[in-house]
């Protein structure tokens, strides 16, 4: 008996340096993914930010071809030399060629590190994803249509918070979640959890119908109550909630909403002044374009925030009934 423990003890010692090496280069492999998405959220935010100040000058048609530039190939057209809204519409398609780079080393780096499968199907929609903004961006300006314009940037949208989920996702804390079994309240902020990120995705949409299109003003204005409102109840529930990763979630709601309704009235600002001020509105000044580019920034972070919170809700809500089954199943026995 004493034999089989001796010799029992040497195979644990002999096995334990190997798991050790294999469940750090797992770590050190769920670390590359997870920096690498980051990565490509923070690259997106160039072609984002590019792409709303090209709809804010209307520069969307500085060239008639695509995907050339002036019949020059994208990285053969002098760029830096250019001026005005060339510059800034070329910018935007290299900033897009970027992201797209960033996308295939993000899938590349899931496939080759042989990362969970919903992981790798994460990162392979998002290239997927991208690839399809570039195609919708070439077909804007191949039909010189407004309506193709709008559908690009609602797309953009959907993208940039594929990337963020899956910043999120490959991060440490996602896996955290599983091992908090506290719930996350009532069933009334599971019930927000389903509405609130369909209400700012129907405002960004709104939006967009106004910078493309010229429509939906009122509607804009009055979605946006409606979201603020949402954004209130979203953070009282949440913070009554006793699960961390639920309250963290919400204070980044309640960060992209103060931020989009400053930028939001700085837009209102530019747009119609402030007599009361002796403020006078001048269009297409500085002011007036970086307020509308940043509002378009900020509506995405908007919706991204939604949807993150939303997951972190019934996520945690799962794990919190499925532990519940398993204290029941116990106690049962």
């Amino acid at each position: 008996m004493l034999l089989r423990i001796r010799i029992g003890l040497r195979l644990l010692r002999k096995i334990r340096p190997e798991v050790q090496a294999v469940q750090s280069q797992s770590s050190h492999h769920d670390r590359l993914v997870h920096w690498l998405a980051v990565i490509t959220v923070l690259v997106s935010l160039a072609p984002i930010g590019l792409g709303s100040l090209v709809t804010t000058l209307g520069a969307g048609m500085a060239f008639p071809d695509w995907p050339t530039s002036d019949g020059q190939g994208m990285l053969a057209y002098p760029w830096l030399s250019s001026t005005g809204d060339k510059f800034v519409e070329h910018g935007h398609r290299l900033a897009g060629m970027l992201v797209g780079l960033c996308s295939m080393a993000l899938c590349a780096a899931a496939m080759a590190t042989r990362r969970p499968r919903p992981v790798q199907l994460a990162c392979g929609a998002v290239l997927i994803g991208v690839i399809i903004q570039g195609l919708l961006g070439g077909l804007r300006v191949r039909l010189d249509q407004q309506t193709v314009a709008f559908g690009h940037s609602v797309f953009g949208c959907l993208v940039f918070v594929s990337l963020w989920l899956v910043a999120a996702m490959t991060g440490s804390r996602w896996e955290k979640t599983a091992n908090d079994q506290s719930t996350p309240s009532s069933n009334a902020i599971f019930g927000l959890a389903m509405v609130y990120p369909i209400l700012c995705l129907i405002q960004y949409v709104l939006g967009g119908f106004i910078r493309h299109l010229g429509l939906m003003v009122h509607e804009h204005v009055g979605g946006a109550i409606l979201v603020v409102l949402a954004a209130l109840a979203v953070v009282w529930l949440s913070l009554k909630s006793e699960n961390q990763r639920v309250r963290r979630a919400a204070l980044a709601v309640a960060g992209a909403c103060v931020l989009q309704i400053a930028v939001g009235l700085a837009v209102w600002i530019s747009k119609f002044g402030l007599p009361a001020v002796g403020w006078v509105a001048v269009q297409h000044s500085l002011f007036q374009v970086v307020a509308r580019t940043l509002h378009t920034v900020a509506g995405m972070a908007v919706v991204a925030t939604s949807i993150h919170w939303s997951i972190s809700v019934v996520r945690c809500r799962q794990f919190s009934l499925s532990g519940r089954s398993i204290k029941a199943g116990s106690a049962a026995i």
